[in-house]
């Protein structure tokens, strides 16, 4: 199978389980090129689904609480309930703010779609076109679907006894939940993916100019430099969009990173006072650390895709800039130079809401908090229970 029908496959997989969870009121038609459409029934689907999980999800994370993951120690007991109500919450808010967005995402995702088409068909893409389906792999196959499955097997596994069918149960829904969330994710992913397939389609392009005559430059120059333009505009309009789930799933990904780690240390520190770590307890760890490192994937994607998009973004002006040392005309250069001076005015980097810059810098911050809220945890939790 080769990379187109990998990357659609995928993307195909992501858009029906949007669907069929009720937070994604729009159908994807495929074909070429394929493009999303918006009906009566699929919004009244996902409003019926948003009001069922309104009403009946708190009681099913009642249950999650009572029989599935209620802590050692009352702080981890009361970290797993906050952790219930942000999920409730987000799948509230998010529901709502797609349903109200819906037209204006269907715009922008079919803009993108078919100006990936346009440039797959008129361009030789295969060099970006390989890198993003294998960036997809990666994030669906291997982070979502192995690492998450892995995790919730050795989970079973470090259980000193076989499992209730409750148990099993509430395990199931709290794993359809997160990758509910993981779904976001995906979304706000793979828009992202779609503009860095373009515009490193356009570096590509471009960098086939510089070794050209003038006369060839110039009359795909302003062709690519316009799509360069709609491609920035559509991801200023996704993000737009996007804004609102972003800000949450950061913050739930930053409170579960904390969890995460508290629960390794609180498990570890009672395996050492009971005297019984051993090799054999090695197995009990595996859940926690493999949920852990799907937690630190998750978040290292949300940061840098943006990151990728930014610096292929930017890279354009480098190249710009060897194609201007090869002009001799003066109407080419002062072409060049417009066009250089219009990018480096330009905005490139990827805000949640102007708050920050979605970029590498910002993962050595969320480091620095979440080892600074990791402390003060452990610090009451010796206070508290020694």
């Amino acid at each position: 199978m080769n990379t187109n029908k990998w990357s659609e496959l995928l993307e195909r997989f992501l858009w029906r389980f949007l669907l069929a969870c009720g937070t994604f009121a729009l159908l994807f038609n495929p074909g070429y090129p394929g493009h999303f459409s918006k009906s009566r029934n699929q919004v009244l689907f996902c409003i019926a689904m948003t009001i069922a999980f309104a009403v009946g999800t708190p009681a099913v994370m009642v249950l999650i609480y009572l029989y599935g993951y209620k802590g050692l120690f009352p702080t981890e007991s009361i970290l797993v309930a906050l952790q219930l109500c942000i999920i409730y919450l987000f799948m509230i808010v998010v529901n709502v703010k797609m349903l109200i967005s819906v037209d204006s995402l269907r715009c922008t995702l079919n803009a993108l779609l078919a100006l990936r088409n346009t440039i797959l068909r008129k361009w030789n893409c295969s060099g970006p076109h390989r890198e993003y389906t294998q960036l997809l792999i990666f994030k669906i196959v291997f982070v979502d679907a192995a690492l998450l499955v892995f995790s919730v097997v050795m989970f079973y596994v470090s259980l000193d006894e076989a499992p209730a069918i409750t148990t099993i149960a509430t395990s199931v829904c709290f794993v359809v939940f997160r990758y509910i969330i993981t779904a976001f994710v995906n979304l706000f992913l793979v828009g992202l993916m779609i503009a860095i397939l373009i515009q490193g389609s356009i570096n590509t392009e471009l960098m086939r100019f510089v070794d050209q005559s003038e006369e060839q430059m110039e009359s795909t120059l302003y062709h690519v430099y316009r799509v360069h333009c709609k491609n920035s505009q559509l991801e200023k309009q996704f993000m737009t969009i996007m804004n609102l789930p972003v800000l949450l799933l950061n913050c739930w990904y930053f409170l579960m990173i904390v969890m995460s780690i508290y629960y390794m240390y609180t498990s570890t520190m009672l395996e050492i006072k009971k005297q019984d770590l051993g090799l054999e307890d090695i197995m009990k760890y595996l859940n926690s650390v493999s949920f852990f490192l799907y937690l630190c994937l998750q978040l290292y994607c949300i940061v840098t895709i943006p990151a990728l998009y930014t610096e292929r973004s930017k890279q354009m002006c480098s190249i710009l800039g060897a194609i201007s040392q090869q002009c001799h005309s003066q109407k080419m250069e002062r072409l060049t130079e417009l066009i250089m001076l219009d990018c480096m005015q330009r905005n490139y980097s990827v805000t949640n809401y102007g708050l920050y810059e979605m970029d590498r810098t910002l993962l050595f911050g969320i480091i620095a908090t979440v080892t600074s809220y990791v402390i003060i945890l452990v610090q009451f939790h010796m206070q508290e229970y020694g």
